[in-house]
C-alpha cells in the first residue's frame, strides 16, 4: 500500500503514544474547506517537525484556479503555497501538487512556529482529506544518504583548506558533501565531535551551513568513536553520545529544519542496553552498521516502545564500503560493481522501498572516488560515482538525510488532522 496510514483522530496519551484511527474528514459548505492538522506539543518542542509531510486531499472537480493556504496555529497570516507539477524535480519543499486525473492534492507542509497547522483550499467547493502518503510527495520509493566519522581521524585531512573534491588534501567530508550536492543528494553526516580537526572543522562545517541549501544533516556519532562498553567506559556514555549532542547544537547554527539533532548513527555498529537508555527519548532515529550488503533492510525500521525511539536499524542495503574497498586503489572503476551496486537500487526502487546508502570518506582518496572521469576498469573513473549518477535526479524518488525521513515518518504516524468550518 503506497499511502501511509489515515492518521486523523489520533489521541496522544503523552509523548509518541499509539495511534487511534477514526474516519475521514470531510470539510465543505464555507467560504473555503479548511483543516486544522496538530502535532503534540512536547515531541513539536524536542524535535520541530519542520521537515514537510505530504497530506492527501480529494477535491472535488478539483477546479483549476484552486489554491491552498497556510498558516501556523492562530496566526493571522496566511501563506499561499506554491504549486509544483510530477514534471518537476524537488525535494523536502512545502509545496502543493495538484493530480487533476485523480482529483488529488498532495500538500507537503511542516511545521513551523507552532504544533498546528491550518490549511485552507480557496476556490475549493470541498476538500475531502484521505491520509498521509508514505513517501514524500508520493513518491515510489526513497534513497537515504549518510556518511559517518567526520572528525573522527587526521588523515581525512579535517578542517583543511579547500581545494576541490578531487584534492587528496582537502577535507575528505567536505570532498564528499560537494560531490553528494552535485546529484542533489541530501546527506546525514555523522560528527565525532572532540576528535581531529578542532576549529577548523567547526568552521568548515559551519560554512557548509551557511549555504541554507538543506543538503545536509548533522548528526551524533559520538564525542570520541567508542566501539565497545569498555572505550564508553572512559568517557562514560551520557557525555559521549548527548555530549555529542551538546556540541553540535552549541557550535552550529542553521541547521535545516531547525536546531534539532534527529539522530544517532551507532559508532561501529556497536549498541547495548546503556546506550539505548542514554538515547531513550532523546532522538527520533538509531541508525545501525555493519561492512554487508542488508538487501531486507528497506523499511523504516520498527517503533522500539520501551525508549521511545525508531531503531535500531537502517542497516545499509548495499554494503556500499565493502564494495569500493575490494579494489586497488579503493573505489576505482570497475564496470561489475557498478552494475551490482545499480541493481540492489533497482531492486528498492521497484519494490517501493527504502534504499539505505552511506560509506565512509576517510577511508578513501578524494582523487580515486570522485573522480569524474569515464569509466575504464581499473584505470580511471570511480565506481561511486558512476552509481551516484544512475541513482539520482529522479523524479519518482524521494532523497532524503536520515533524520528528516524519520522525521516525516513520526509526523505520518502521529498528526492529527481535523475538518474545520471553511472561513
Amino acid at each position: 500500500m503506497r499511502r501511509g496510514a489515515t492518521v486523523l483522530g489520533v489521541v496522544l496519551l503523552g509523548l509518541f503514544a499509539p495511534l487511534a484511527v477514526v474516519p475521514i474528514q470531510r470539510a465543505s459548505a464555507g467560504d473555503s474547506p479548511t483543516f486544522r492538522i496538530s502535532i503534540d506539543p512536547a515531541a513539536w518542542k524536542k524535535f520541530g517537525f519542520q521537515y514537510p509531510a505530504t497530506y492527501i486531499f480529494r477535491i472535488a472537480g478539483l477546479p483549476p484556479n484552486v489554491e491552498v493556504h497556510r498558516r501556523d496555529g492562530d496566526s493571522p497570516m496566511w501563506a499561499s503555497l506554491p504549486k509544483k507539477t510530477a514534471e518537476e524535480f524537488f525535494n523536502g519543499i512545502q509545496c502543493v501538487r495538484f493530480d487533476a486525473a485523480a482529483k488529488r492534492a498532495y500538500v507537503s507542509v511542516g511545521f513551523q512556529y507552532a504544533d498546528t497547522i491550518e490549511l485552507k483550499f480557496a476556490g475549493a467547493a470541498s476538500a475531502e482529506f484521505e491520509g498521509i502518503a508514505r513517501y514524500y510527495d508520493n513518491r515510489k520509493a526513497a534513497y537515504t544518504l549518510s556518511l559517518d566519522n567526520w572528525g573522527c581521524n587526521p588523515w581525512a585531512h579535517p578542517g583543511a583548506a579547500w581545494r576541490g573534491p578531487t584534492d587528496d588534501e582537502s577535507d575528505n567530508y567536505q570532498a564528499a558533501l560537494h560531490v553528494c550536492r552535485s546529484f542533489h543528494l541530501p546527506v546525514t553526516i555523522a560528527i565525532n565531535s572532540r576528535s581531529a580537526g578542532g576549529e577548523s572543522t567547526w568552521k568548515l562545517m559551519q560554512e557548509e551551513l551557511d549555504r541554507g541549501d538543506q543538503s545536509w544533516e548533522p548528526a551524533v556519532h559520538g564525542q570520541t568513536h567508542p566501539k565497545n562498553a569498555e572505550a564508553y567506559a572512559v568517557r562514560g556514555y551520557r557525555q559521549e553520545i548527548l555530549g555529542c549532542r551538546e556540541d553540535i547544537l552549541g557550535r552550529l547554527k542553521n541547521i535545516p529544519f531547525g536546531q534539532h539533532t534527529l539522530e544517532h548513527i551507532l559508532t561501529h555498529g556497536y549498541c547495548d542496553d546503556a546506550i539505548l537508555s542514554t538515547d531513550a527519548g532523546e532522538f527520533l532515529f538509531v541508525r545501525g552498521f555493519n561492512w554487508n550488503d542488508n538487501p531486507a533492510s528497506t523499511d523504516f525500521a520498527p517503533w522500539d516502545e520501551k525508549h521511545r525511539l525508531y531503531g535500531v536499524g537502517g542497516l545499509n542495503t548495499k554494503g556500499y564500503d565493502t564494495k569500493l574497498e575490494s579494489r586497488d586503489p579503493k573505489g576505482r572503476f570497475s564496470a561489475e560493481d557498478v552494475a551490482d551496486l545499480n541493481q540492489g537500487f533497482e531492486k528498492t526502487r521497484q519494490s517501493g522501498g527504502i534504499f539505505y546508502a552511506l560509506w565512509h570518506p576517510d577511508r578513501f582518496q578524494n582523487s580515486v572516488l570522485y573522480d569524474p572521469r569515464p569509466g575504464k576498469d581499473g584505470v580511471q573513473g570511480s565506481t561511486l560515482m558512476q552509481h551516484l549518477a544512475f541513482v539520482a535526479n529522479r523524479k519518482d524518488i524521494w532523497y532524503v538525510a536520515n533524520g528528516w525521513m524519520y522525521s516525516y515518518h513520526f509526523v505520518a504516524e502521529h498528526a492529527k488532522v481535523a475538518a474545520e468550518q471553511g472561513r
